[in-house]
């Protein structure tokens, strides 16, 4: 196979499945983030943890884990299938914001969940640092997808939202 991944007819059915799998796992880190701050804290300091912090504390680890996983299925399927092509009707700009956003999404999704298995297992506060401040980031690059996947859709008229919902569309 060449280095650079062939057109696809559209979004494989595991690519599909991954992309929303990270979607609902990322909400699922949105609402026990502070259970995570709470259980890095009482761990560093020794401290007492109760067990809904520490039960939420370990979901997160493991979500932020199958985030890693799944983000990297996600480009082997990808890399292995290839990606529709971007619609001609599209202007160039918005195609290549398109690839700069995803790029650094996919970046982000890597790693921010090793920075914070590193700030966990290994007690690296700086690694910790590193998680806690691409959050943000994200977030912006999330919503900027968003935008862009409702603009391509109803500014562009691309049709391009079906392609994530529905495996195989162009």
């Amino acid at each position: 196979m060449s280095a650079a991944a062939p057109h696809a007819k559209g979004w494989s059915t595991l690519s599909v499945a991954l992309h929303w799998t990270i979607v609902v796992l990322i909400v699922v880190q949105f609402i026990d983030h502070e259970w995570m701050v709470d259980l890095w804290r009482a761990t560093r300091r020794a401290a007492p943890i109760d067990a809904t912090t520490e039960a939420w504390g370990w979901v997160h680890i493991v979500a932020g884990s199958l985030i890693l996983i799944a983000t990297l299925a996600r480009l082997l399927d990808r890399y292995a299938h290839g990606r529709p092509p971007y619609p001609a009707e599209e202007p160039t700009w918005a195609s290549w914001l398109a690839r700069i956003t995803h790029g650094l999404i996919y970046a982000i999704l890597i790693l921010m969940p090793i920075a914070g298995l590193i700030a966990w297992f290994g007690m690296i506060g700086e690694a910790g640092e590193i998680h806690e401040f691409l959050w943000t980031p994200l977030l912006v690059l999330i919503g900027l997808h968003v935008i862009g996947a409702l603009a391509q859709q109803f500014w562009f008229k691309t049709g391009v939202l079906k392609r994530i919902f529905v495996p195989g569309t162009v």
